[in-house]
């Protein structure tokens, strides 16, 4: 539902109020909002919080210790 015009604004506030919700709506016809892309599988789980881990990562890590 549309929102009444508040009665305190002079008429030259009305009438550029007018003008932007003109422009606003026109705006909203030629240019529609884009659509969100679609949502991907999430990598994240509560046992690996940051993702899984990589093993390649891994094992570089054991082979630096000796």
């Amino acid at each position: 539902m549309v929102n009444p015009v508040p009665p305190h604004l002079s008429p030259e506030q009305r009438e550029r109020l007018e003008q932007l919700v003109d422009a606003v709506r026109l705006r909203a016809a030629l240019y529609p909002a884009p659509k969100p892309p679609p949502l991907r599988p999430r990598a994240h789980s509560r046992q690996y919080p940051g993702g899984r881990p990589n093993p390649r990562s891994a094992r570089a890590r054991r082979g630096r210790q000796g």
